[in-house]
């Protein structure tokens, strides 16, 4: 037999034990949801952010254009007019050109030409009739003391002599001048025959800007085509 009181004491520790599991369990519901769990992260790289939507009355914005379409779109500038182009110009042209150049009142320092390639300048003595014209061309050339020089073996100059490749015309020209002093005659200079397009630019600003004068009377053949000046 229990002993007197035994029972009500069984009764109130059972009470008591769960009351303590109603407010464990409590706790743990109110505590949950603000500790950081799987499901927050989960739910977290699901959501996708919409851009607000422009305020009333205000239009969207325009996408900014690439810059090469930009460029594209841009209107000409003054550069068209200051630029010219040839595909393709030899020793003669060039000497025709610049005397145009001349006439027309275009001074020196108000104009350059460009090439594509980085030595596409050069200076050479022009094809020989025969080797043997050839032979004594070269040995005349060593006997001046001038070392940089080639044969040209093929294309339309085969025969001819190069006396060097410069990434200028004003290098190149200082080159004819020096073998020319040097004693070496009929010294010839201008774009290589693989040289390309040839751009002649104008210095910046109203007086470096070919003159209206220069719009027709082209010498035969070389009338040039509007191009876009680059740097």
């Amino acid at each position: 037999m229990d002993r007197p009181g035994s029972g009500l004491r069984r009764l109130t520790g059972l009470l008591l034990l769960l009351n303590a599991g109603l407010l464990a369990g409590g706790l743990a519901l109110t505590y949950w949801p603000s500790r950081p769990g799987t499901a927050l992260e989960f739910n977290a790289e699901k959501v996708k952010l919409l851009e607000l939507p422009p305020a009333q009355g205000q239009p969207p914005p325009i996408p900014e254009a690439p810059v090469s379409a930009r460029d594209a779109a841009a209107p000409a500038s003054g550069s068209a007019r200051s630029c010219l182009s040839w595909p393709g110009l030899d020793a003669d042209g060039l000497a025709a050109v610049e005397a145009h150049l001349k006439k027309a009142g275009v001074a020196a320092e108000g104009y350059r030409f460009q090439l594509a390639k980085r030595l596409g300048w050069w200076v050479y003595l022009p094809p020989f009739e025969d080797a043997e014209a050839l032979r004594l061309a070269l040995e005349d050339t060593r006997q001046k003391g001038i070392t940089d020089f080639a044969q040209v073996r093929g294309g339309r100059l085969a025969n001819a002599l190069s006396l060097g490749a410069f990434p200028s015309l004003e290098k190149a020209r200082a080159h004819a001048a020096a073998v020319t002093a040097k004693g070496l005659r009929g010294v010839r200079y201008g774009p290589r025959p693989e040289a390309g397009e040839v751009r002649l630019v104008f210095s910046d600003g109203e007086a470096g800007k070919p003159p209206d004068t220069l719009a027709g009377a082209w010498p035969a053949g070389l009338k040039p085509e509007a191009c876009e000046a680059g740097d």
